[in-house]
């Protein structure tokens, strides 16, 4: 079992790479790994209540867990407008969190 960290740094209003990092995830869910979703810069937009948020919120409750840049997150003003299940971090766990993972997948 591999644990694996995506980071996204891209919002999925704008270019199809979140349905690609999701369908991965999703993948690698299936096959028993563990799964970890980091939203930075305008990833965080991901997370909005939206389609992709609904989207999102599946994987969660599939065993996708899904971070978010607390930075990025007051920047936009979407504290108070994410899905459920996002845990609110600063970038430094990240940064600290890298090293706990066999994978790490920037996009």
């Amino acid at each position: 079992m591999t644990n694996l960290l995506m980071v996204l740094s891209k919002d999925p209003y704008t270019t199809e790479t979140p349905d690609l990092v999701l369908d991965i995830g999703l993948n690698a869910k299936e096959k028993g790994n563990n799964v970890s979703l980091y939203l930075i810069e305008d990833g965080v937009t991901a997370a909005r209540k939206s389609e992709f948020g609904n989207k999102l919120a599946a994987a969660n409750k599939k065993g996708i867990k899904i971070y978010a840049d607390d930075k990025a997150v007051l920047s936009r003003s979407l504290a108070n407008k994410l899905i459920g299940g996002v845990e609110i971090k600063e970038i430094s766990a990240l940064l600290d969190s890298i090293m706990n993972y066999d994978r790490v997948v920037w996009f």
